[in-house]
């Protein structure tokens, strides 16, 4: 009967053990034997060796951790230090391209706090006394319109530091202030009316400071302490515009994880750490109270009337670092300092020179109870051992040779066989087939398991190829499609900047990568609007190619017809011209409208599409816009389509989609529906930027779907009156 696997592991593993059991015995006994012998003679002196040795030992690692600690803990706050400066030097370029390039950004309006609350995170503006007194000049206005837009930038570096106090800021020399403060677990920012309308930035420290400077500068510490018992961390820097500085942008941090750096560093419970700044100043402290606090030390340690603590100050403000042994208040402390070149500052711990004493002390005291223990434990170990081995030593010794001799050849020559086929199939022959393993057992089981997967995985690598490169073709050819299918709808916005009578903006989302929706507008001629929105039905290349054909047909027939009023012809003409040739039976909704510039009246043909919602601006209301129920073109020729009229007034605007935006489904297979649609509408600010407007309603949209896969291409655009 032949053996499996297991049955011979186990005789291997059994011989293996018995033997390692043999030779580990024999060291063993010869070695116990000196041991026990040479123990005894060297005990004491080794004890007292052992006891001083280990006491300079655990001295001078106490010592070097303190220096590596020391180190450690400046290269963090020097890493915090730097982190500030850059968040400012990003902050300083964005607000110098924002003040250099006006051109290049809309007017941005932000909340005043005189007049409402600011909202946590939001960014809001305050001016100096002199600005209310005087009168703000068109110049500033404008100014401030377009260095609004800093807001788009203050407001995510805010939330970057939302577990902090924290203000971002910016102060121009003409006294307008732009600021986004964050406090946790607020609401809003705790800005008030009484002490903000007296609140000059050219008048602040950070202000001046970084103006001396013209470059980044941390700022002092605020004297203030913030209600987690910390102060601000302040960094500033200059901005420019085309004519020089045009003020100053800035950032305060209530950086608690560089106190909490500081407070984890101390070794005893006397021992505390400071940071230094080039002052000879203690600006951080792991202590609330005291001469090492921030909040009582204002000196220059460099002038302590304890010298060695004086002597000590120097070389940090000198970008030393070491461990030296100070006398404060008649108690010997050990202190490790290191520099922190980035910022000029250096920091410091100190420990008590009783509590490293304490830690010799019971080093001591354990190394003299470990060599005591080890003469015992050896001794008994070596009576146990011993015993044990001359009873087990005769009766194995036999057995061990037999075993270990006849299965060791006969369990490893079939591994190894297998073991240098399988090497050669890894190397890349797959032709290779495993032939000289006959054992009867796993392991021949294994080799036969070894051939199939050889010839599976052949088969598998040439279908792979052709898969990936099938693949990659189709992948190539979407995405020009997609670029074709975007390049030929109007992108540029505003289309027309030279026409102020009215704003127009659309988006395109496709469910796929090419989709059927599709919008358009041009100008007729110097006083007509022509705005088109429309829908294929399917979705992928088939509604994107019928898609391309429908643009380009009602356009023609919108261009070319002979009465600018007559849309009911137009939309006919082409309903007919994509019924020829439709075998595949595809349609489009269409909503066509033609906007008089001069009158404000605006014609629309509806195609079965979607009816768009009008906004009111006398009325500051949203309707969905009536409209006829036409049929959709491409389904049937020689349909009668009704076209109609409205008059729009100075500020009114017709919101255009696609079903994509009502119908959008969320995991649970909930529309988000018309209703919800003319609701947000009618509660959102319709007056804003129309990019923004398409915008919010996306993003309500989003909200609604909540990461479930788009159904449907989304297509959305505004028409506005000016």
């Amino acid at each position: 009967m032949k053996l499996n696997i297991h049955q011979r592991v186990l005789l291997l593993v059994l011989s293996a053990g018995i033997l390692s059991f043999f030779v580990l015995s024999g060291i063993a006994f010869y070695g116990m034997s000196a041991i026990k012998r040479d123990v005894s003679e060297m005990g004491t002196e080794l004890g007292e060796s052992g006891v001083t040795y280990t006491q300079d030992l655990i001295t001078n690692q106490l010592k070097q951790t303190l220096g590596a600690l020391a180190s450690s803990r400046a290269e963090y706050i020097n890493h915090e230090m730097e982190r500030l400066m850059q968040d400012v030097i990003i902050l300083s370029e964005t607000m110098t391209e924002i003040a250099s390039n006006p051109q290049n950004h809309s007017p941005r309006k932000l909340i005043d706090p005189r007049n409402e609350k600011v909202p946590m995170g939001e960014t809001y503006i305050t001016y100096s006394p002199d600005l209310h007194a005087n009168g703000i000049s068109e110049e500033i206005q404008r100014e401030v319109a377009i260095e609004s837009n800093i807001s788009d930038y203050l407001v995510p570096l805010a939330h970057s530091y939302f577990n902090y106090k924290s203000s971002f800021y910016v102060g121009s020399r003409y006294g307008f202030f732009i600021c986004s403060s964050v406090f946790p677990h607020q609401e809003f920012s705790p800005v008030e009316p009484d002490e903000i309308s007296n609140y000059d930035p050219r008048q602040r420290p950070w202000y001046k400071k970084a103006m001396d400077a013209g470059k980044p500068v941390f700022s002092e510490l605020y004297t203030n302490i913030t209600d987690d018992g910390y102060q601000l961390v302040g960094c500033s820097a200059p901005y420019y515009d085309a004519n020089g500085i045009a003020g100053v942008v800035g950032l305060d941090v209530s950086n608690t994880d560089i106190y909490d750096a500081i407070d984890k560093t101390n070794i005893g419970e006397e021992g505390f750490s400071f940071v230094l700044d080039e002052n000879g100043k203690i600006i951080f402290s792991s202590i609330k109270e005291g001469y090492f606090s921030t909040r009582e030390n204002s000196g220059d340690l460099r002038y302590s009337s304890s010298t060695s603590l004086a002597d000590t100050a120097k070389s940090m403000v000198n970008g030393e670092s070491g461990i030296s042994l100070i006398k404060i208040d008649d108690k010997d402390f050990y202190i490790a300092y290191a520099p922190m070149p980035s910022v000029g500052w250096s920091f410091a711990t100190l420990t008590r020179e009783e509590t490293l004493l304490n830690y010799e002390e019971k080093s001591r005291e354990y190394f003299a109870g470990q060599v005591e223990k080890f003469q015992e434990s050896l001794s008994n170990e070596y009576r146990f051992l011993f015993s044990i081995a001359v009873v087990l030593l005769a009766a194995l010794l036999g057995v061990l040779f037999f075993l270990s001799n006849k299965f060791s050849g006969k369990f490893v020559k079939p591994i190894q066989q297998l073991s240098d086929n399988v090497r050669e199939i890894a190397s890349g022959n797959l032709d290779k087939k495993i032939t000289d393993v006959h054992t009867g057992d796993e392991i021949e089981h294994l080799a036969v398991c070894f051939n199939a997967m050889t010839d599976e995985l052949k088969v598998y690598m040439d279908n792979l190829q052709k898969v990936t490169a099938d693949k990659e073709r189709i992948a190539t050819e979407l995405n020009v499609a997609k670029d074709i299918q975007q390049g030929m709808l109007p992108s540029i916005f505003p289309p027309y900047p030279e026409r102020k009578e009215f704003d127009v903006y659309a988006t395109m989302d496709a469910a796929r990568k090419v989709g059927g929706d599709f919008y358009d507008f041009y100008l007729l001629d110097e006083n007509h609007l022509i705005v088109t929105i429309a829908d294929v039905s399917g979705k992928g290349i088939p509604a994107s190619l019928f898609m391309v054909i429908s643009k380009t047909i009602l356009k023609n027939f919108a261009v070319f017809m002979n009465n600018p009023d007559d849309f009911a012809a137009v939309m006919s003409c082409a309903n007919n011209q994509l019924c020829q040739g439709n075998e595949e039976m595809m349609f489009v909704t269409v909503f066509l409208g033609m906007l008089d510039l001069k009158t404000g009246k605006f014609i629309y043909v509806n195609g079965g599409h979607n009816p768009p919602i009008i906004y009111h601006r006398a009325e500051n209301r949203c309707e969905y816009l009536n409209v006829k129920k036409n049929f959709v073109l491409g389904g049937m020729e020689d349909m009668h389509f009704v076209q109609q009229e409205i008059q729009l007034e100075k500020g009114d605007l017709i919101f255009m989609y696609t079903d994509g935006v009502n119908e959008a489904m969320n995991k649970d297979n909930e529309e988000y529906t018309s209703e919800r649609l003319l609701e947000f509408m009618n509660k959102t600010d319709c007056k804003v930027e129309l990019s923004e407007l398409l915008k919010a309603v996306k993003n309500d949209v989003q909200s609604h779907v909540d990461g479930a896969e788009q159904s449907d291409d989304m297509t959305m655009m505004a028409l506005r009156r000016n």
